[in-house]
């Protein structure tokens, strides 16, 4: 069952009762998702090559574009991913209903879920509630598996291990296809992207609707073909696994372990950064390391992004429990306990700025400029959150979804 921070890090334990530390990792969750979004002028897919050189352009853009490279971009999708693993351990954990009705229940939680994303792919196409629901009915399958196994294969996930495979195989079994035909495939992207933009750019709110609509399969490709939807089913898994071993259900007994993980994780993207960094002095920014190499250096790029996720959730963990930073989780675990909400209103407000049926902003400004509206924007939703929260038990998404599921229009006010 869940407990809520209120002051110490845990209070008596009730059915209805949240932890705190979770919602305030959502928070920071959508802190960094937000951020990563309005760096890239919240285009959910490729950007024509004239758009990225904007972002080439001046020392201070280049500085801003590494930062959220190595620190966020790809690292808050996983750490969203995990906690949503850790929410549906927390409900099995607490729930009362036999096993059958949980799981008839949650299901029918994902199919809403699902809808909800699509209706929010078909307004920005980089919805990662859709990729959510698809991915939770196989997460089922593992709710009894003992926990090593669900670690073992979490990890193998984490790493990308089924779409490594995949590139050796293709590289060194399957036949390459023809240059004539790469080059082809190449042109009718690059013509797509292109056109995408233009809608996206300068096209109607309905226009927008459209292309996103079509690009649906574009996005289900590229989360195979990048691994992607296997490094969010493992970061599930991994959600699942703490869950299940009741770590943040008594984080008083567990700070020991978390403190071992930041350290682990911490010391080994550090290792990881050094060994780029002798490679890119041996073989230069340009040239071709040999096979072998780059795929070990492949492993060691799902390594370290792994485990900068988790450095951030083990670390964040252990600093939302300490007094000192009470002001900071209280309204993150405001924003958190809206995830749903939150995640949703950030590509309302991101579209109206960046498309062309709202402000047009996108390929107009660089990322240092457009990366300076995450903090205001943010804040707005704290507020917002706790205005709604003071009034209200659910936020509206959360309280439509829970509505849904049960079939039955549930309590709003307090």
């Amino acid at each position: 069952m869940e407990t809520q921070l209120t002051g110490s890090p845990e209070v008596a334990v009730g059915k209805s009762t949240r932890i705190q530390v979770v919602d305030a990792l959502r928070g920071f969750a959508l802190l960094g998702i937000l951020l990563v979004h309005v760096s890239v002028w919240f285009d959910g897919g490729p950007l024509p090559g004239s758009v990225y050189q904007i972002n080439s352009q001046g020392i201070l853009n280049n500085i801003v574009q590494a930062i959220v490279g190595i620190f966020f971009s790809g690292k808050f999708y996983t750490f969203f991913s995990f906690l949503f693993g850790l929410s549906f351990a927390l409900m099995m954990t607490r729930s009362t209903e036999p096993d059958g009705t949980f799981l008839r229940r949650f299901a029918w939680r994902l199919v809403i879920l699902g809808a909800i994303g699509f209706l929010h792919h078909l307004h920005w196409r980089g919805d990662i509630l859709s990729i959510y629901a698809m991915l939770g009915f196989p997460m089922l399958l593992f709710r009894k598996v003992p926990l090593r196994w669900v670690l073992t294969v979490a990890v193998l996930l984490i790493l990308n291990l089924p779409a490594q495979i995949r590139t050796i195989y293709n590289e060194n079994v399957a036949e390459p296809p023809a240059k004539a035909q790469n080059d082809q495939r190449q042109k009718e992207f690059e013509k797509t992207v292109e056109a995408n933009y233009e809608i996206i750019k300068r096209g109607s709110y309905f226009e927008v609707v459209g292309v996103n609509f079509r690009e649906f399969e574009t996005k289900m490709n590229f989360q195979f073909d990048s691994g992607r939807i296997y490094i969010t089913l493992g970061f599930f898994l991994l959600g699942l696994y703490a869950g299940r071993r009741r770590l943040f259900q008594h984080l008083s007994d567990n700070r020991a372990f978390f403190r071992r993980v930041t350290r682990y994780t911490g010391f080994g993207v550090l290792g990881i950064i050094g060994l780029f960094a002798i490679a890119i002095s041996i073989y230069g920014n340009n040239s071709q390391p040999p096979k072998g190499i780059g795929y070990f250096f492949n492993f060691l790029f799902g390594l370290g992004e792994g485990s900068l996720t988790i450095f951030y959730i083990a670390g964040l963990t252990l600093l939302f429990q300490t007094v000192s930073w009470q002001r900071i989780v209280s309204p993150l675990a405001s924003i958190g306990k809206m995830a749903l909400t939150n995640y949703v209103l950030q590509s309302v407000i991101g579209t109206l700025i960046f498309y062309g049926y709202g402000l047009g902003l996108i390929g107009e400004i660089p990322s240092a400029v457009a990366i300076t509206l995450t903090l205001p924007i943010f804040l707005a939703q704290v507020l917002f959150s706790r205005w709604w929260l003071s009034r209200f038990q659910y936020g509206p998404l959360e309280w439509l979804w829970r509505s849904l599921t049960f079939l039955k229009a549930q309590p709003m006010g307090r």
